[in-house]
């Protein structure tokens, strides 16, 4: 039990730092949400009404913490009966939590990791709202955009050494070919053959790093509406600059949209008329950062049709600082600046 004592009697300081917009409420939660979203901050909050006496907090990341110490957590906890609160955090395999008699937290970056009876509680990165309340900066709406575009939503955007750090090699080959080809069509067959001429891989090995990537939260594929094609965008749109040299501001805004979205937490199309849509929701998204609203209303002219047959009642042209809303055959299209997209959920 050495390492479980180590680990309760060198406990961090359970403080409590800026709040999200999404907060523990109750406890035998698992936490998800993806690296260097703030998971950690969310629960420190939650266990800052504790008495440090009163928690056990494991974080399973910590390269001194043993896997084989969870087999004496049972009887740990029974020889501590003054931990009222057990978290674990940074987990990433199933672990039998039946016999645990106290509330638990359970923290995690994989989609995919559930545990019996317990509620999923989904953390996003910052949002552009949230971006605004945290670094409390008091400037014009217009600069205010103009530093979460150059920012981004979470630190793997803006320190670089980080990505070394949390992706092996072959991650960091797909993350860059994904970041060149932000906003096009990915074939993944065609991105192996492209990688066998720079590493020695195999297509297995391609298609099993690249469900990794989603299932930790780090890419975010999204489906044509008809035919078997994808394109992948990033979870974190800065991730994009800080894996590629090359300036493409057009499908970087893209990216920024869809990361909006995620608000919504549902699961949106794309074809050649949108950008994003969702049947369920009866909407579609058009990124136009630079268009005039005279070609914009030109477009909605020729796509209104297309809006009909998918049963899609609100298209919305989301552009840097234009701004207007017309009716065509009963569609009402809306030209909106980011920000007054990002803040109007």
């Amino acid at each position: 039990m050495k390492v479980l004592n180590f680990f309760y009697e060198n406990a961090p300081k359970f403080e409590m730092n800026y709040e999200r917009k999404v907060q523990i409420s109750q406890t035998n939660i698992i936490l998800k949400g993806p690296k260097k979203s703030g998971k950690k901050t969310l629960i420190f909050n939650f266990l800052s009404r504790f008495k440090p006496e009163e928690i056990l907090f494991l974080d399973l990341s910590d390269i001194r913490f043993e896997k084989e110490s969870l087999k004496q957590l049972g009887n740990f906890l029974q020889n501590h009966n003054q931990i009222k609160i057990l978290c674990l955090y940074d987990i990433d395999f199933i672990l039998n939590l039946q016999d645990i008699k106290i509330p638990i937290i359970v923290s995690t970056d994989k989609k995919k990791l559930h545990f019996k009876d317990f509620k999923e509680l989904w953390l996003d990165y910052f949002d552009f709202e949230e971006f605004i309340s945290i670094n409390k900066k008091n400037l014009p709406i217009n600069h205010l955009v103009g530093l979460f575009l150059q920012t981004g939503r979470s630190e793997l955007s803006q320190k670089n050494e980080l990505l070394r750090q949390n992706f092996n090699f072959l991650e960091l080959e797909i993350l860059k070919y994904l970041a060149k080809n932000l906003g096009q069509q990915i074939s993944i067959s065609k991105l192996f053959l492209e990688l066998k001429t720079k590493i020695k891989t195999s297509k297995d090995s391609v298609y099993h790093a690249i469900k990794e990537l989603d299932n930790s939260y780090i890419i975010y594929p999204i489906m044509h509406d008809e035919k078997k094609l994808q394109k992948i965008y990033f979870r974190d749109f800065g991730l994009r600059n800080n894996l590629c040299i090359y300036k493409d501001f057009t499908h970087l805004f893209e990216n920024i949209i869809l990361n909006e979205l995620f608000k919504f937490q549902e699961d949106f199309f794309y074809n050649k008329y949108f950008h994003f849509f969702s049947k369920k929701l009866k909407i579609a998204y058009i990124s136009s950062p630079t268009l005039d609203i005279d070609l914009i209303k030109i477009r909605a002219r020729k796509i209104v049709s297309k809006a009909l047959e998918l049963g899609i009642y609100n298209v919305i042209f989301i552009t840097l600082s234009s701004e207007e809303s017309f009716l065509e055959q009963g569609v009402k299209f809306e030209i909106l600046p980011f920000d007054k997209f990002a803040l109007g959920f």
